[in-house]
């Protein structure tokens, strides 16, 4: 692998596959998705042009967006893009976007439930907002960067980051403060 690919994959893997992952929805399809991009990549011969970091986002990005338009099956058979749903109609597990080999077992089992329900209110977003978010916050790109990766002006991108972080903030409150006596 190329020494620039290597030092962006090794520092943003996670977030990469996040981004997929939220575009997707489902982890096999995320995985091929950066894959995907990353041997692209890789066959390059020189580091691109501009910012690197938002270079890799973008051709992760596009590749995911390829998997939906080429219909591509999810695990469960159904084309990447429907519900999330299993087929026996019992609604599908909540899809972890950020894993992280992280932190010990007894701090996993405190942060579990708030990570479990941040994950499910990520994932209600729109997407547009869901992966300005994950590119943001779990990848560390700067708002320029981001839009260079979607494609978007930067006054959209930091509306998307704003409208996400509030909604999300507000999904949160709604329904996970403690009803009031």
């Amino acid at each position: 692998m190329n020494g620039w690919l290597e030092t962006i994959y090794r520092s943003k893997r996670q977030a990469l596959f996040g981004l997929a992952l939220s575009i997707t929805r489902r982890p096999a399809s995320a995985e091929d998705a950066v894959h995907d991009a990353v041997l692209r990549l890789a066959r390059k011969p020189n580091p691109p042009e501009g910012d690197a970091a938002a270079y890799v986002f973008r051709a992760v990005r596009n590749a995911a967006l390829d998997q939906l338009r080429q219909g591509k099956r999810g695990i469960n058979g159904k084309t990447l893009g429907q519900s999330n749903a299993p087929s026996n109609g019992q609604p599908a597990p909540d899809v972890w976007l950020f894993a992280d080999p992280g932190p010990c077992p007894a701090q996993q089992t405190e942060q579990s439930d708030e990570r479990r329900r941040l994950m499910h209110e990520v994932q209600q977003l729109p997407e547009s907002q869901r992966e300005v978010i994950v590119m943001k916050v779990f990848g560390g790109l700067t708002f320029q960067q981001i839009a260079d990766a979607g494609d978007a002006p930067l006054s959209t991108v930091a509306s998307r980051y704003q409208r996400g972080l509030a909604r999300l903030k507000q999904q949160m409150e709604n329904r996970y403060e403690p009803a009031s006596a």
